[in-house]
């Protein structure tokens, strides 16, 4: 039986997830204390990080109002963090990990185009629930191009790999260009939502509505179907 374009991109195959983060990233976030007490000391000092973050922006939190607002000795930020971006990734963490999960593109019977709308609306309504601490990100590049831009490249590196596995089990299926540049076409998609992620919902002042989010959904996924090299059915 011939498997149809869309029967084959619905199926759930069409957006290979890993079992866990690719390594270097899963390095990133997988630094943690090794006593119940550090642990706990250290959850304090990114929840407390978070809302710095959150409230100052990364260049005029410093690292004596994370201590102040988590309560401990300014000592016990170095036994756990050694410095301001690095417990970013850690604040950021929880972020990224939602977007990954709340973007995936596989629903089951979905066309092609209708799961790619889906899943950049899902993109933009998540990163609008972190709008705050995803605009830090780009501030703390800025910042500390050697310290946390390093980190920051090696994570947003993550969703330029799940675009590239995806279009590359599209050319396993026969269903786009084999001569495409894959990678360049991932990176190149991805980061146009990013940009536009960044510009329409982590710079304003206000958060966008639901409909503007939806908008936005609609015309990313259809620039992404567009942009497609699909072969003839």
């Amino acid at each position: 039986m011939t498997t149809s374009r869309k029967e084959a991109l619905a199926d759930s195959s069409a957006d290979p997830a890993p079992a866990g983060l690719d390594d270097d990233v899963a390095e990133l976030f997988g630094k943690g204390a090794t006593t119940e007490r550090g642990a706990k000391t250290r959850a304090a000092l990114v929840a407390a990080a978070t809302t710095c973050f959150a409230e100052f922006g990364y260049n005029p939190t410093r690292i004596a109002d994370i201590v102040q607002n988590a309560g401990v000795a300014h000592g016990s930020f170095y036994r756990h963090f050694a410095s301001k971006g690095e417990i970013l990734v850690a604040v950021v963490e929880p972020c990224v990990r939602d977007l990954l999960e709340t973007s995936r593109r596989s629903e089951p019977g979905e066309d092609e185009r209708s799961a790619l709308i889906r899943a950049t609306t899902s993109y933009f309504t998540t990163y609008a629930r972190h709008r705050r601490l995803m605009r830090v990100t780009r501030e703390a590049s800025a910042a500390d191009p050697e310290g946390f831009a390093e980190s920051w490249l090696r994570i947003r590196g993550e969703f330029t790999r799940r675009n590239v596995r995806w279009m590359n089990s599209l050319v396993r299926r026969g269903l786009i260009d084999p001569e495409c540049d894959v990678e360049m076409l991932g990176e190149s998609l991805g980061a146009m939502v990013d940009q536009l992620a960044y510009v329409k919902i982590g710079v304003p002042q206000e958060a966008p509505r639901a409909e503007q989010l939806a908008r936005m959904g609609r015309t990313a996924g259809d620039i992404w179907y567009r942009a497609l090299p699909f072969l003839p059915s």
